[in-house]
């Protein structure tokens, strides 16, 4: 009878237990449908979104629309990615607190859906589907519409889930954010963004192409009688080639003092090659590195920084670099092509930047008691074993290699700075538009209507960026980025750049979130195998050791119970 009592107090447990268990399930389905959350434990948090992303929907100033078109047959990989694509709009939705709508929509035949889906630009593309004996190609939807204010965007076709928040994020940002201006010195022979950029050396025709989240305009910093609108947040001058005038420097100066920002990369040295010079044991017209005459020492030099005339190589830590070699470029390693790996990783600019290629790059030294409110961050360094070369180089790949300076590193490649300035010019007489030098006028005199009063001190919080080179973000170089991961990341550095200078920080911390691959590594050929086998018979195995053992202890209890 006890036996019998028993056994019903352990049914009633059991069910009870179920019951229970089932509850829990129940009431964790409920809050998980009204409350969105997610475990993420990659390094980048790549299924998790940015803080950036959220705060951005969460200040939404009217509400956003997002139609996805998924059909419902999609195979693997693609049935994945819309999974991912799925549960990636509901933490947008959850984080904008009601202005971001989205519906998942199965067209499925069905010909106003379809039409709906062409007109808001999401074409029916074709994919690949596999089976057991062949594949096929059938065609399907997977691809996001935006409707915002009478605005259509979209991404027509999602076929991998990297870089999917990035593209979502950008797109919400451009349609429902004022665009922020950035404007390229053309000047003084800088590297150009324009299609066919003047003065025989690379431009920015690459960089243009990734910053379609910015206004990108080319000023001319020399003429007019306002170069600079009220609305650029941020200035770049790469590459300058000829003497910056005195009207230039002070329009630089002043938009500084507006608490604007402002990048200059600048090189120290030049390499060129001089008109019929021949030096023996040479093939073709050798190259000749000489000082850069961009006429930028006295302005930067206000500011504490001193670009050199000189040329940092380093004998081990370089990239490869296109080098001429009898009249064909090829990809070849040379000292003059840095490799810097010592960053300030922390900072934002270098977000997920591991290492800098730097072609013909220049120290930068920096005097803080120059600029007493302005705090300036070390951001690239040379190794220990580089050295710097100035005044005369003869630039010969083909030739012997470089013989080691005794001015040794490391060095200091780049800063950037923000903080209080004092102008350049104040104090000083300084150029109109028309390039006459005029007095400035006494603190408390009034000036005429339409003249400009030059301002002494900077009234906003200034941004400086200095970096000894230029080549690191022309053309000439990106184009390798799929070949040479040094110069994918000086894309990426640039990037991040724009970001900081204009003051916008919403796509810096997701540009670079991806899946990595972490392959592991061994030391024997072997090991890979035992490792697989290990995997595939190994761990089933402890399971049912595991469970044989169990039984075995519970099996001893029940014998010793009824002793």
């Amino acid at each position: 009878m006890a036996t019998e009592r028993s056994k019903v107090k352990t049914g009633a447990n059991a069910v009870i237990f179920v019951v229970f268990v089932i509850g829990i399930l129940l009431s964790i389905n409920v809050i998980g449908s009204r409350w969105f959350t997610r475990v993420d434990f990659t390094q980048d948090h790549i299924y998790t979104l940015s803080p950036a992303s959220k705060a951005l929907v969460a200040k939404l100033p009217d509400r956003l629309t997002i139609k996805a078109f998924i059909s419902g047959d999609l195979q693997p990989p693609f049935s994945e990615v819309a999974q991912y694509t799925r549960d990636l709009l509901e933490e947008y939705a959850t984080a904008s607190k009601g202005k971001l709508k989205w519906e998942a929509i199965d067209p499925a035949g069905d010909q106003k859906l379809e039409e709906e889906a062409q007109k808001l630009k999401v074409p029916k593309v074709g994919r690949g589907r596999f089976s057991k004996d062949k594949r096929e190609i059938s065609a399907s939807y997977l691809g996001i519409a935006f409707e915002y204010g009478g605005q259509v965007e979209s991404i027509p076709e999602i076929n991998a889930t990297e870089g999917l928040e990035f593209q979502i994020t950008s797109i919400i940002k451009r349609m429902t954010v004022r665009k922020k201006k950035i404007a390229f010195a053309t000047s003084e022979g800088e590297l150009s963004t324009a299609a066919n950029p003047q003065g025989g050396h690379g431009g920015l025709q690459i960089v243009s192409q990734f910053l379609k989240d910015y206004d990108v305009v080319p000023v001319n910093l020399a003429t007019g009688d306002k170069p600079l609108a009220d609305d650029v947040d941020a200035l770049v001058l790469a590459g300058p080639k000829t003497p910056m005038s005195e009207r230039a420097k002070f329009v630089v100066d002043q938009f500084l003092m507006k608490g604007k920002a402002v990048a200059f990369f600048v090189d120290g040295m030049v390499i060129s090659a001089p008109r019929n010079m021949q030096i023996p044991g040479m093939n073709g017209q050798p190259q000749i590195g000489q000082k850069n005459e961009a006429g930028l020492d006295d302005l930067l030099g206000s500011y504490g920084f001193t670009i050199k005339d000189d040329l940092v190589l380093e004998p081990q830590l370089n990239v490869p670099g296109p080098v001429p070699i009898q009249g064909q470029m090829f990809l070849a390693n040379y000292p003059t092509f840095i490799a810097a790996t010592k960053l300030a990783e922390k900072n934002s600019l270098l977000d997920h930047v591991k290492m800098l290629a730097l072609p013909f790059a220049s120290s930068v030294d920096y005097q803080k008691d120059k600029q007493p409110g302005l705090t300036a961050t070390p951001l690239a360094w040379s190794s220990g074993d580089s050295w710097r070369q100035s005044g005369f180089f003869l630039f010969d790949p083909q030739g012997n290699k470089l013989k080691v300076g005794e001015d040794k590193g490391p060095f200091t490649l780049a800063w950037s700075a923000q903080g209080k300035l004092k102008s350049f010019f104040a104090g000083k007489p300084y150029p109109n538009a028309k390039g006459e030098k005029v007095a400035p006028p006494a603190p408390n005199e009034s000036v005429a209507p339409g003249v400009e009063k030059p301002l002494d001190e900077s009234t906003g919080t200034p941004r400086i960026l200095v970096v000894g080179d230029s080549d690191f973000s022309s053309d000439d170089y990106l184009r390798f980025g799929q070949q040479l991961p040094g110069y994918g990341s000086d894309l990426l550095f640039v990037l991040n750049a724009m970001d900081w200078l204009a003051h916008d920080d919403t796509l810096a911390p997701i540009r670079a979130k991806s899946v990595q691959s972490r392959p592991l590594t061994y030391a024997s050929a072997s090991t890979p195998t035992l490792v697989k086998y290990a995997n595939i018979v190994g761990i089933p195995l402890l399971f049912i050791l595991f469970g044989v053992i169990r039984w075995r202890l519970r099996t001893a209890r029940r014998r010793a119970a009824k002793l």
